[in-house]
């Protein structure tokens, strides 16, 4: 079945490059589709997509591109994070085939268990999979997000440009970081474009949970 990343450039060029790199020594094929938020960055990045903005929108226009893919399963990889392991992807595969017949299950690295307030910032968050044990949650965290594209066939794609990640988990009955993929992904340098640096981005992340769950 095909495979699509959903990548974002805005000005991390150095890290774009390193994700991209750790997408292609996947063993498994991917097709890598990349939306360029930075009109002023004119590189032809080795991808099989490349859409140029003349703006920056943000996270969500990758879901705009991944609405176009023809079928199979999609991912999100931030530019912040790339892959430590060469079989995170066919792990994912395999998992996918084995998860509950629920509605849009989604694989991911990290997430959120809501407490019954939903406060997001007071909610438990995982920053990676247990070595031991799966974790279910209840929003995936876009930095790494893979399901398959039919979820998309069900989305409303208004623009929800930085808490698109919690609108998506919402349309999933059943999210789950696995340990199959524990210590399968690393960290990059942040810069200081990070958005969770942001008091403003804060208070959406909680109006975005309010809102979708």
């Amino acid at each position: 079945m095909r495979i699509t990343a959903l990548l974002l450039n805005w000005k991390r060029q150095e890290n774009i490059l390193k994700v991209i790199q750790s997408i292609k020594d996947q063993s498994v094929d991917i097709d890598i589709w990349l939306w360029n938020n930075n009109p002023e960055d004119k590189t032809s990045y080795d991808v099989d997509v490349q859409v140029n903005s003349s703006s920056n929108f943000k996270c969500w226009p990758r879901w705009l591109i991944g609405s176009m893919v023809d079928d199979g399963y999609i991912f999100t990889l931030d530019d912040d994070i790339m892959f430590d392991r060469s079989d995170v992807i066919e792990n994912c595969v395999k998992i996918y085939k084995e998860l509950p017949k629920k509605p849009y299950p989604i694989i991911g690295y990290s997430g959120v268990i809501l407490n019954d307030s939903k406060d997001y910032w007071k909610s438990t968050h995982i920053h990676k999979p247990n070595e031991e044990n799966d974790i279910i949650v209840d929003v995936i965290k876009g930095r790494f997000m893979f399901m398959n594209k039919n979820i998309l066939d069900k989305v409303l794609l208004q623009n929800e440009p930085t808490c698109e990640d919690i609108k998506i988990s919402s349309y999933s009955k059943y999210k789950i970081l696995p340990s199959a993929i524990q210590n399968g992904l690393i960290n990059l340098d942040e810069g200081l474009e990070a958005l969770h640096a942001s008091l403003e981005q804060r208070d959406k992340r909680n109006i975005a949970v309010k809102k979708y769950f």
